[in-house]
């Protein structure tokens, strides 16, 4: 390339420690390093040396360059608050772009919406700078507490309906919001979860004595754990050897749910067929993942399921680990029922249950065959450096 282009990618996410959204950011930003850009991450994390005093900080991770611009000052108060002085995030980071001496060829944004883009897209159309929305998510809302009462979600889905149409182009996350954006006259590329499968140490053959089902997250309204655990307990109690092994739900908020509840199930009396492993490092959570036959996730089909896509769903593939799941967002375009996975019907706890009864009488041969075929499914679609020259192109075009 010539030129090489100039990049930020810029939001109030943290970063490289930022869960799912990191993950994203990192594998997009992989991509366009490989591809020849020079990319710089913006984030609006809260510096880790206080004695800067919320200053930007610069440091480095995987060979990219990475600034805390000090955006997210108000993460330890009350929710509302927290949303109410969200709108006036954005401001330190346009700051930090106006005294660069040269500015970017695009700027990304992932996440921040109105706040960030209100300030924004003023600033990029008086630079020349192009501005590049990555749109992962739209939800309902109903998933936000009080629902259209939440000034998050006014921030939202005021970014979604009105800002966006001021974008210059957007990378979206899944075919339904790829659909939405063009709609819109957006310039639009689809861009799934990605990772960089070079990194990953996949399980070919996990010495499981037991059929072993994981799932890693925090459920809250999204992932229909209750249905998880009823299906298990059912099968347990029908005498079918199988374990389910469970990061980021502690044991004490396992006590909650509806399929514990009814069975008068205590902390002294966990079956062992549920293995609660608490709150744990990503690392345990991926080795949690690698080591089990399959990984579950049920989810309603609703907007926020169709809109995002689950990187979860990415990360278990990639190790090798086939998925039970039902089909929302893009996964029927990456799970065929019997190859990288087993297809749910439907998100209710007796649809998972016939699927694990198939899973329990599969052969160490056929488990193996899905372990290969879930492994090139990662490496075909989802390793970050397929997408580098799309992006580049993307964000090179005038």
């Amino acid at each position: 390339m010539p030129n090489k282009i100039k990049v930020i990618y810029i939001g109030p996410f943290s970063f490289p420690n930022g869960g799912a959204a990191a993950r994203r950011i990192l594998g997009n930003a992989l991509a366009l390093k490989e591809a020849g850009a020079e990319v710089v991450i913006a984030s609006g994390q809260m510096p880790d040396n206080a004695s800067k005093n919320g200053e930007a900080v610069e440091s480095e991770y995987k060979g990219l360059k990475v600034v805390s611009l000090g955006e997210r000052t108000a993460e330890k108060y009350p929710r509302y608050l927290k949303h109410l002085l969200y709108f006036g995030m954005g401001s330190k980071s346009v700051a930090w772009l106006d005294q660069l001496p040269e500015k970017p060829d695009a700027v990304i944004l992932y996440s921040g919406y109105s706040p960030y883009m209100m300030r924004l897209i003023p600033w990029c159309k008086k630079h020349g700078v192009k501005f590049v929305f990555d749109a992962v998510e739209w939800y309902d809302p109903k998933s936000f507490l009080h629902g259209l009462l939440s000034p998050y979600q006014w921030n939202i889905e005021l970014a979604l309906r009105y800002y966006s149409r001021k974008t210059d182009a957007v990378i979206a996350i899944s075919t339904f919001l790829e659909r939405h954006y063009a709609s819109k006259g957006c310039e639009t590329v689809r861009v799934p979860p990605t990772l960089d499968m070079k990194e990953v140490e996949p399980n070919l053959e996990p010495e499981n004595e037991r059929l072993v089902l994981s799932y890693t997250g925090t459920p809250g309204n999204k992932d229909l754990f209750n249905a998880y655990l009823e299906a298990v307990l059912q099968l347990h109690e029908e005498g079918n050897d199988l374990q389910f092994s469970f990061a980021g739900v502690t044991k004490e908020q396992l006590m909650q749910f509806e399929a514990m509840e009814k069975r008068k199930i205590t902390l002294e009396s966990i079956p062992s067929v549920l293995d609660c492993r608490g709150v744990t490092s990503q690392n345990e959570a991926m080795t949690l993942t690698r080591n089990a036959d399959f990984s579950l996730l049920l989810r309603r089909p609703e907007r926020y399921a169709q809109a995002g896509f689950p990187t979860k769903v990415v990360e278990s593939l990639s190790m090798g680990t086939p998925v039970i799941c039902n089909i929302t967002s893009d996964l029927g375009m990456y799970i065929i029922d019997g190859e990288e996975g087993l297809v749910c019907k439907g998100y209710t706890a007796l649809s998972l249950k016939s699927v694990i009864q198939k899973a329990l009488v599969l052969t160490a041969d056929k488990k193996k065959q899905m372990r290969l075929s879930a492994i090139a499914q990662a490496v075909r679609s989802f390793d970050c450096y397929r997408y580098g020259d799309e992006l580049v192109a993307l964000l090179m075009r005038k």
